[in-house]
């Protein structure tokens, strides 16, 4: 079995709002610091991702993804790897929001 890297007790917390099909979100980014003195930042190491409606079923969904989002980059898998893993519209836009969460991985924005 892969070990797990356990993020650090203290990280950087970016949250970002987003709308998809019509609903809110917040995205929020756990990032270990590199330097703590610089506040240089490191890799993303946990997504957390809620709806705007707290304890909905999309909501709920919406965290459990992140969550496994989380583990998944925690045991090692490469953030292209998870985000090339989600489901796509036609256009090539992330049929998502877990996938919209995904493209922060990779420093890109949708």
């Amino acid at each position: 079995m892969t070990h797990r890297q356990r993020p650090a007790h203290r990280r950087a917390h970016e949250t970002i709002a987003i709308e998809h099909d019509q609903q809110r979100y917040k995205i929020g980014l756990g990032r270990e610091l590199v330097c703590a003195e610089s506040a240089r930042l490191g890799p993303i190491v946990e997504v957390f991702l809620n709806a705007q409606k707290v304890n909905s079923a999309l909501d709920v969904l919406a965290n459990d993804g992140a969550i496994l989002m989380s583990l998944a980059l925690q045991y090692g898998c490469p953030p292209d790897v998870i985000s090339r893993a989600m489901k796509r519209n036609p256009n090539g836009s992330p049929a998502s929001p877990l996938g919209v969460a995904a493209t922060y991985l990779l420093g890109t924005d949708q």
